[in-house]
C-alpha cells in the first residue's frame, strides 16, 4: 500500500484564543449571547463557501494519492478556556496515535534528507526495512547510492515492481533465511507442531512469519496456532498460555529485538511450558541474549549469517573490544 510508506505528521493549531472584550464583564446569558455574535460573521463565510466544500476535500484527497511527501493532517482546538477540554484531550490522542503509526520511521525519513542535502554520495543502513523502504525512496529519488542492511524486499523493490537501481542491500533477504529454517523443523526435527509468534508492525517480522507458515504448510507441516505482540512489549504470558493449549513443541519467533525472544523464553519457564522450544532467525545471534536467558534458551535453534567462532572473525572481533567496552553491546 502506498500509504504505508509515507510519513502521518499532524499539524496542531490548538491557539484558538480568541478575545470576547466585550462580553467579559458579563456572566450566564451575557457571554453566551456575546459568543454567539462574535461567532456570527465566521458561521455566514463558512455557509457561503458550502458549496464548494465538495470540490475542495475532493481535491485534496487527489493531492494527498498523489504527492511523495508525508501525509499532513491538521487539526483545529481550543487550548485554554472552558472548551479547552474539546482542543487538548484530542489533540492528546492524535500525538499518540500518529507517534504509534510513524514509530521511528519519520525519524529515519527526516534523517536521510539531512544526508542528502549535506551531500552525501552514499547512505548506509537502515537495518529496519519498514524505514529501509522509506530511505530508499529518497535515495533513488535523489541518485544516492543506498546499501542498508533492510533484509527486504521491499527495500529494493518498489510499489509497482521495479527493482531499485541505487539501492543495494548488503545481505540476503529474510524469506530465504526463513524458507531454510522452515524446511530444516520439517525435514530434521521430524515435522513437529509449531506455533507462531510475532510483532505485527515491523514489515520483516511479518514477512518472516509468513514465510514460514507457508514454506512449513506446504511441506506438510502443520502450524498449530498463531499469536501477535505489539513492538516493545515485554509481557507474552498470555499469547504463550494460548498458545500452549495447541501443544506445539516448537515456537518460531522472528524478532528484530533480542530481547523479546529472551523475555519469551523466560516467561516460557516461568509458566513450565520450557518444553517449548524457541525457533529464529539471525537476530538470536548476540552473546547478550545469552545475559539475559541462558539456561531458558537450551534446545534454541537458529539460523545465521555467519558463525562468528570462525577464525576469520577474529580480526574484527578484536577490533570491536575496546568499542563494546564503550557500548556495552556484544558482536553479533
Amino acid at each position: 500500500m502506498r500509504e504505508m510508506k509515507k510519513i502521518l505528521s499532524v499539524a496542531l493549531a490548538c491557539v484558538l484564543t480568541l478575545g470576547l472584550g466585550a462580553c467579559s464583564g458579563s456572566s450566564g446569558g451575557g457571554t453566551t449571547s456575546g459568543a454567539a455574535n462574535s461567532a456570527a460573521p465566521a458561521a455566514t463565510e463558512a455557509g457561503s463557501s458550502a458549496d464548494s466544500a465538495g470540490t475542495t476535500a475532493a481535491a485534496a484527497e487527489t493531492k494527498a494519492e498523489n504527492s511523495d511527501g508525508p501525509i499532513i493532517v491538521g487539526f483545529l482546538g481550543w487550548s485554554s478556556g472552558a472548551d479547552a477540554m474539546y482542543g487538548l484531550v484530542p489533540q492528546h490522542l492524535l500525538e499518540t496515535y500518529f507517534h504509534k503509526v510513524n514509530g521511528d520511521f519519520s525519524e529515519a525519513v527526516n534523517a536521510a534528507n539531512k544526508l542528502i542535502q549535506s551531500g552525501a554520495v552514499a547512505i548506509l543502513g537502515p537495518s529496519n526495512s519498514t524505514q529501509g523502504a522509506a530511505v530508499a525512496e529518497l535515495c533513488n529519488r535523489a541518485g544516492v547510492l543506498h546499501i542498508p542492511s533492510s533484509a527486504s524486499q521491499l527495500v529494493t523493490v518498489d510499489d509497482t515492481g521495479n527493482v531499485r537501481p541505487f539501492t543495494y542491500r548488503s545481505g540476503p533477504v529474510n524469506t530465504d533465511q526463513v524458507v531454510t529454517m522452515a524446511s530444516y523443523t520439517y525435514s530434521e526435527l521430524g515435522n513437529p507442531k509449531v506455533a507462531i509468534l510475532y510483532e505485527t508492525t515491523q514489515v520483516d517480522t511479518v514477512d518472516m512469519a509468513k514465510a514460514f507458515k507457508d514454506t512449513y504448510t506446504g511441506l506438510g507441516g502443520e502450524i498449530v496456532a498463531e499469536a501477535t505482540y505489539q513492538i516493545n512489549d515485554v509481557e507474552f504470558r498470555a499469547q504463550l498460555t494460548s498458545l500452549a493449549q495447541s501443544n506445539p513443541s516448537y515456537l518460531f519467533m522472528p524478532v528484530m529485538g533480542y530481547k523479546e525472544a529472551g523475555y519469551v523464553a523466560k516467561q516460557l519457564s516461568e509458566l513450565g511450558l520450557g518444553d517449548i522450544k524457541l525457533i529464529g532467525n539471525y537476530v538470536y545471534d548476540t552473546e547478550d541474549l545469552l545475559t539475559l536467558a541462558g539456561p531458558e534458551l537450551e534446545g534454541c535453534i537458529f539460523a545465521t549469517d555467519g558463525d562468528l567462532s570462525d577464525s576469520r572473525f577474529d580480526e574484527i572481533k578484536a577490533e570491536y573490544q575496546e568499542y563494546q567496552q564503550a557500548t556495552g553491546m556484544s558482536l553479533h
